[in-house]
């Protein structure tokens, strides 16, 4: 395997803003993450003395799990001092998509990167989202189907959806059984095939929860990269966490306050209004089996999804005897993560980076640093197969992966249809124009007018349809090329959008083996802003 890197951010991207060190956009964010000076200030910055803590909650977290010796190793970097870079995602069906891997592997990249550079170890934290409760957005998963030539939708389907957090929903283990025989019906049987679905139906009888089964099959493929995992909703970071908790609850708001403030100063900028939430608490409570978002109005707190109300010292109370009841929500919770790592730096995916811009003012009054926020790599694989079929039809790679391939496809049709038909057709419709034009004037009753509006547009209904039909005939009369440009964009521009967005890890596994991802046969990355094409 081989890496390239091109550029396929529009030139106002907001990722690409940074990258240039706009200072419109720099500004939004403590420190400048292009900036080396930064980098250096934050690993000699003192440490929040939770560290002894938060690595005993780390290691109790992943001891059902067979440690290797890089994350052994992490776990001692972590507890003596040393800074973590961290990112994190919801737990999808078998991982989700693609750029849950990249984001890992972006957390390893940059560690590594600052390693070798600064000669500090840097540890990698991978953080589940196991409080997210929006099960709609991690029960399914997308593979390319070959028999189909496009894209298909698996879904985990169960008669109880969880409306409490994803880590306590226990899982219906056929169904889950049938969700993957599902997806493996669907791709191609290759040699690693077998031990794939082996291993993933020895997990699902092994474990019972939804962010347990997630949590083993990362595993399973960055141990050996070091990767610290931790499940939010843990109820031994919960634990971590009361205190924070408690200041949340005092303060909510003053907490507000500095948000609302800073969307306003960014929105009178210019900058579009990422996070969208009507809540003036920020906080999550679970009640009757459900995650509620917490309110406060008229003197007291009060549930999104009942009639129950709490004073302050109820929910006080609550956070010292039961705080895994509580969760964060997407305004704090990157409070409380900078709160409980001496964090390096925040990777994440562009709209995460753009909420990280809205929080500012928050870290600002809690006098919390923020970290480095850098995106997450943004990669695509290329196989061979494809790379021949980009070639063929003279398709650039960048293009595609930013716009897809129709317009190649319409310029390829087109070459084959004649000119003179194509010219003839659009100058009747012209003709019809100016017919239509010159009889209106002849007629004055609305009637005669209405009319003569409905025989053109049936008329140019009608040339719209030849001209359409003419080509449709030649796409047919070269359906193995249609073919070959529907495969492109189902590799490259899957459901008109980036492949790591919808395409599975396991697809790539199945296709290019079993260890494919992993520190022996992944190729080195370097850390970038730019697109990396992993050529397989």
């Amino acid at each position: 395997m081989e890496c390239l890197y091109i550029n396929v951010y529009n030139e106002n991207d907001f990722i690409d803003c940074l990258r240039r060190e706009d200072p419109r956009y720099t500004s939004l964010f403590q420190y400048n993450p292009m900036d080396k000076e930064s980098f250096k200030y934050k690993l000699n910055a003192p440490t929040n003395g939770r560290e002894g803590q938060l690595s005993n909650v780390i290691e109790t977290y992943m001891s059902d799990l067979s440690l290797s010796d890089a994350q052994s190793r992490n776990i001692a970097n972590l507890r003596s001092g040393h800074k973590v870079v961290i990112g994190g995602q919801q737990a999808g069906f078998l991982t989700g998509p693609l750029y849950t891997f990249h984001k890992i592997l972006s957390l390893v990249t940059l560690s590594e990167t600052v390693a070798d550079t600064y000669q500090e170890k840097v540890v990698p934290v991978f953080w589940i989202a196991g409080e997210d409760h929006d099960f709609d957005e991690v029960n399914h998963t997308f593979v390319y189907d070959n028999a189909s030539n496009d894209m298909s939708k698996v879904k985990y389907h169960t008669m109880d959806e969880p409306e409490s957090s994803v880590s306590n929903y226990q899982i219906d283990k056929e169904a889950f059984k049938s969700a993957v025989v599902q997806y493996f019906e669907k791709i191609e049987e290759t040699s690693s095939s077998k031990r794939l679905y082996t291993r993933l139906v020895e997990i699902i009888e092994q474990y019972n929860y939804w962010t347990d089964i997630f949590k083993v099959l990362v595993h399973d493929v960055f141990k050996d990269y070091g990767v610290l995992l931790i499940d939010a909703n843990d109820k031994g970071l919960r634990t971590l966490e009361k205190p924070m908790l408690k200041y949340m609850i005092e303060h909510y708001q003053d907490i507000d306050q500095a948000f609302r403030t800073t969307q306003s100063e960014l929105t009178s900028k210019g900058f579009e209004r990422m996070i969208q939430t009507e809540t003036n608490v920020h906080l999550f409570l679970s009640e009757d089996n459900s995650r509620q978002l917490l309110h406060y109005k008229d003197g007291q707190f009060y549930l999104s999804k009942s009639e129950k109300t709490f004073s302050k010292a109820d929910l006080l109370d609550i956070v010292e005897n039961e705080p895994e009841r509580f969760s964060n929500n997407v305004v704090t919770r990157p409070i409380m993560e900078e709160w409980l790592f001496n964090t390096l730096s925040f990777v994440g995916g562009p709209s995460e980076i753009k909420y990280w811009a809205e929080l500012k003012g928050i870290f600002e009054f809690l006098d919390i640093e923020m970290p480095i926020v850098l995106p997450r790599l943004r990669i695509t694989y290329l196989n061979e197969r494809i790379s021949k079929l980009l070639t063929q039809y003279d398709v650039p790679l960048e293009t595609v992966i930013r716009e897809g391939v129709d317009q190649f496809k319409t310029s390829f049709v087109r070459d084959r249809a004649s000119d003179t038909f194509i010219q003839e057709v659009e100058h009747m419709m012209t003709l019809q124009d100016k017919l239509t034009e010159q009889l209106s004037k002849e007629i004055s009753t609305e009637d005669n007018h209405n009319l003569i509006r409905k025989n053109h547009q049936i008329h140019q209904k009608q040339y719209d349809y030849l001209l359409r039909r003419y080509l449709l005939n030649i796409e047919r009369e070269n359906q193995i090329s249609m073919n070959h440009f529907k495969e492109i964009s189902s590799h490259l521009h899957p459901m008109g959008g980036l492949q790591e967005r919808i395409w599975n890890p396991y697809q790539i596994m199945n296709d290019f083996g079993t260890n494919v991802f992993s520190p022996s046969t992944y190729p080195p990355l370097s850390y970038t802003f730019d697109q990396i094409i992993v050529k397989l």
